[in-house]
């Protein structure tokens, strides 16, 4: 069963969220903390507390011993009756500070010396209260137990000294339980902040990178996928905005190519009419034409030659793009290269051009009337920008799956500033050969297209590339590197 998460209805309540979440440990770990150390405080004061107790009480037990002891003496040698009621004060004050001790925690031994203590006292207070006569040698008869109780009490001073020893280690102890949990409580914390942060992260970039490659698609001319975005409310919305311009401009370009091809088959025709009728007229038929007549002819020629080739690379631009189906087939490169070349001997020999080709002794697979078209536009780019002369190269190499074929010519090359326009169609460079054609800018765009259509790439190789063995061993203008997979397709037809 798939779990569901109600996220918030905005991507502001879903960022507030987040922070609140990620907030949450942190106040969390900030009141753990404030409840350790109140607990710890609590256990110091509790501890100091004691232990003044203690020292006090084990004090004042043995000063009072010892003021039992001088004022039973001068009860004795005074004989005054007076100071009978001062010795039982005394003891009324030593049986107080013994019930304070006695509520101390004690442990069971220490408690028992406490109780002996008392009861030591107690039989010396009945005695003294009892003797038949005062004097000072009566008195001596007491010394033995005096100094038995004097004794005692440095005993309980002694195990009160125990216990505060025993208050300290506890202290110790529950200061290192509290730093252990502090840490424990600390290191909790981070990992869950980091595992919050980290989700938070993933809930608020997810609708973002699905619009970033929704917008990517749109720019790279998919007007096929559709837009699914999984967030808030918004972001949803935005996505499905997103989805409407893909449907909107799928019409467009529907009705883009439906406009190419009515165009250029309305064109087609008369333009056929008109050549046929310049031929006619060209060679006399209808009678002598003067020398301004033929000057006239010729210039029409000329125009109506430039006409239709730029009609025709509107039917192949339309051709192009409208038919994505790839049919693979294997075959000799060098075969299709010698007849793309032998297309235009005739320009190349006009502008007596060299070639330099270099082609693996192996057949390759690809859609061969589609790689026929991009050899003629890269050539014929090459032809119409190199100079009298000059070298045309092409090279070609096999390696790691993948088929690499780069042709370069020794023209003015490409400037910088023209590299990202050079493949939308209908863009022409600045540095245009003298008295070259104008081209439809298309050419290139129809060859990226039939090299993307079979998952290859075409690039512009940038300058100056160093001496590789697929590129040819030319002073190059400009190097175009198109990239074919190798592997094999469900498409493919022997």
């Amino acid at each position: 069963m798939k779990l569901k998460v109600k996220l918030p209805p905005s991507f502001p309540a879903l960022l507030l969220t987040g922070f609140v979440l990620v907030a949450l440990p942190l106040l969390g770990g900030i009141v753990g903390m404030s409840d350790s150390l109140h607990q710890m405080a609590w256990e110091g004061r509790r501890s100091v507390n004691l232990t003044a107790e203690i020292t006090h009480g084990s004090r004042q037990l043995a000063e009072q011993g010892t003021s039992l002891k001088r004022v039973a003496g001068q009860y004795f040698v005074l004989e005054d009756p007076a100071l009978k009621q001062r010795l039982e004060r005394a003891h009324e004050l030593l049986l107080a500070t013994l019930l304070q001790l006695r509520q101390l925690p004690w442990q069971p031994e220490q408690a028992r010396l406490v109780e002996q203590w008392g009861a030591q006292e107690a039989a010396l207070f009945e005695r003294l209260m009892q003797a038949p006569t005062t004097g000072a040698q009566q008195f001596e008869r007491f010394s033995g137990d005096f100094l038995q109780l004097e004794q005692m009490a440095s005993a309980v001073a002694d195990q009160a000294a125990e216990v505060v020893q025993r208050q300290k280690a506890g202290m110790s102890v529950t200061a290192e339980r509290i730093q252990a949990a502090l840490q424990w409580q600390v290191g909790a914390l981070i990992v869950l902040s980091m595992v919050l942060s980290a989700l938070l992260s993933w809930l608020l970039s997810r609708p973002v990178f699905q619009l970033a490659a929704t917008i990517r698609r749109l720019g790279s001319n998919d007007l096929v996928t559709q837009s699914s975005i999984r967030g808030p409310r918004d972001m949803v919305f935005l996505g499905e905005q997103l989805d409407w311009l893909r449907r909107r401009l799928q019409e467009l370009e529907e009705q883009k190519l439906s406009f190419f091809r009515e165009v250029s088959h309305e064109l087609k025709t008369p333009l056929t009419n008109l050549l046929e009728a310049l031929a006619l007229l060209k060679e006399e038929v209808t009678g002598p034409l003067s020398e301004a007549q033929r000057e006239i002819v010729a210039i029409m020629h000329g125009s109506l030659q430039d006409l239709r080739r730029r009609l025709e690379d509107l039917l192949r631009y339309n051709e192009t793009i409208s038919q994505p189906r790839v049919v693979s087939t294997r075959f000799d490169l060098r075969e299709l290269v010698d007849e793309v070349v032998a297309r235009v001997d005739l320009v190349s020999r006009a502008k007596q051009l060299r070639w330099q080709i270099e082609l693996p002794e192996s057949q390759i697979r690809a859609d061969r009337g589609r790689l026929a078209v991009t050899l003629e536009n890269l050539i014929g780019n090459a032809l119409k920008f190199s100079p009298e002369r000059g070298t045309v190269g092409i090279a070609a190499q096999l390696e790691s799956g993948q088929l690499r074929i780069v042709v370069c010519d020794q023209g003015p090359g490409i400037p910088p500033d023209e590299v990202d326009k050079l493949f939308i169609p209908f863009q022409r460079g600045t540095r245009q050969p003298a008295g070259a054609l104008k081209s439809s800018g298309l050419g290139l765009a129809i060859a990226r297209a039939h090299v993307e259509a079979q998952g290859g790439r075409l690039i512009l190789q940038p300058p100056p590339q160093p001496q590789t063995e697929t590129q040819p061993h030319t002073q190059t203008g400009a190097c175009f590197e198109m990239v074919l997979p190798q592997q094999e397709s469900p498409h493919d037809a022997d």
